[in-house]
């Protein structure tokens, strides 16, 4: 069986979902192909036509979406006339250029049942807004084009190519601090919100109760806080994984002709932003005392080449003082507090290795900030082999106490429940430490 060759270019490529989502879409087409990654400068793109004419189809991302037009033999309409291209088809020799970012702006609003139309706000004037805007136009939307001063603009330019383009258009720009009225879809096209600042936001909280749905193209975190507003105003809110999801679907359909079902797209926007904050985001590894997360954390972050940080030691670095001590002059109550905070200044990093604190997840607003922006992993140890990995360890608060062992079998029971339940994934820890390893980046698909 002869095997297609797809790739992405780009520059730089840096950590691409695109590897991921096509296998996973090749796997549920049956077809039998593979996809590379190839980090091309913009002074290298016309000597690598070549060799892009050895596949039987690419994706193109930043910054090549515009010039890599000049190098094909033909585009599709659309193609054509958003002036940008993420999809080439080679037919027989020939490279056909296709954009696919509107469609998938378009197929996520489908899955989450919100028609496109109305009166459509977009924040932004780059290229996502770009695809989105022409994708609005087409279907008949009143839109208007938000942006910061510096990128005004732009967002004029975009607005007078959709009115002369799409005729019948009504399109106007404005600074977003100048929105005004009620939106049917209020959309964000720009990287506010995304790790790592998430506390950023595009929107006004004013702005969001006018609307009756709201998008957010970024897509890690899963959870932008846009949306999280959203939510809590009551408005429909949806991410941009759909949209991430949808335009390699879309690709894949001009490729190769074939047909995704609802169903299993909608599994694979669930089993992609998993993918999103276990590759992007911060793995933590949260168990009882013994468990090996400190042990396990160091060699997982040199396998994955990433920033290990364990959570007792960097609060301890802050503090001055050991846990022990702020244990005795400071109190429980104050560590937790401690605690708390080291958990929401670390989840506003991406790709670090965290060895939580035994009890760190136990407290649901630590898991959750956790979590937004990474996977949670329970090193499941057993009772016994916490008994023997602690005989020794006269370190911790908890074995300065008479009948340690019984408050250990105590706890240890009492807390099993809070991790299983703070935890994305649970794996056997009674192992090596290497063993335990393995398990993880197996589980993770990260090897």
């Amino acid at each position: 069986m002869n095997t297609c060759s797809f790739a992405l270019i780009g520059h730089p490529i840096g950590h691409s979902m695109s590897p991921f989502l096509h296998s996973k879409l090749f796997a549920l087409s049956g077809v039998n192909a593979s996809y590379t990654l190839h980090d091309i400068s913009p002074e290298n793109l016309a000597s690598s036509v070549p060799f892009l004419r050895t596949l039987d189809g690419f994706n193109i991302t930043i910054p090549h979406k515009e010039t890599i037009i000049r190098f094909l033999d033909s585009l599709d309409p659309r193609a054509e006339e958003a002036g940008s291209v993420n999809t080439v088809k080679n037919v027989d020799g020939r490279l056909i250029g296709y954009t696919t970012d509107g469609e998938g702006f378009r197929r996520a609003l489908e899955f989450a049942g919100v028609p496109l139309g109305g009166r459509v706000a977009i924040l932004g004037a780059g290229g996502a807004a770009r695809a989105i805007a022409f994708e609005a136009a087409h279907a008949g939307a009143r839109i208007t084009v938000a942006a910061r001063e510096h990128s005004l603009p732009s967002a004029q330019r975009l607005c007078a190519e959709l009115r002369a383009k799409i005729p019948g258009t009504t399109a106007e720009s404005c600074l977003i601090s100048n929105l005004s009225g009620t939106w049917d879809l209020l959309v964000n096209a720009t990287p506010a919100g995304m790790i790592p600042h998430p506390e950023t936001c595009a929107a006004s909280e004013e702005l969001v109760a006018n609307s009756a749905c709201v998008f957010d193209a970024v897509y890690n975190p899963d959870e932008t806080k846009l949306l999280s507003i959203a939510k809590r105003l009551g408005k429909k809110a949806v991410g941009g994984v759909g949209m991430l999801v949808c335009q390699a679907a879309a690709a894949e359909e001009i490729w190769l002709g074939t047909h995704f079902s609802a169903k299993d797209l909608q599994a694979l926007f669930a089993e992609t932003s998993l993918q999103v904050r276990a590759r992007f985001g911060n793995l933590t590894l949260c168990g009882f005392m013994g468990c090996g997360k400190t042990t396990c954390g160091r060699i997982l972050a040199k396998r994955l080449n990433r920033r290990f940080v364990d959570l007792d030691e960097y609060i301890e670095q802050k503090q001055g003082m050991s846990v022990s001590e702020i244990f005795a002059k400071k109190g429980e109550p104050a560590f937790r507090q401690m605690e708390t905070d080291a958990v929401k200044e670390l989840s506003h990093s991406g790709g670090l290795v965290i060895a939580a604190g035994g009890g760190t997840l136990l407290k649901p607003e630590n898991a959750a900030a956790l979590r937004a922006n990474g996977i949670v992993v329970l090193l499941d140890a057993s009772l016994e082999a916490v008994r023997e990995r602690l005989k020794d360890d006269t370190a911790r608060p908890l074995l300065h106490q008479p009948n340690s062992a019984d408050a250990i079998d105590f706890l240890y029971r009492e807390r099993l429940a809070g991790y299983r339940a703070a935890a994305d994934f649970t794996v056997p820890a009674d192992g090596t430490p290497e063993e335990t390893v393995e398990s993880v980046i197996r589980l993770l698909s990260l090897a």
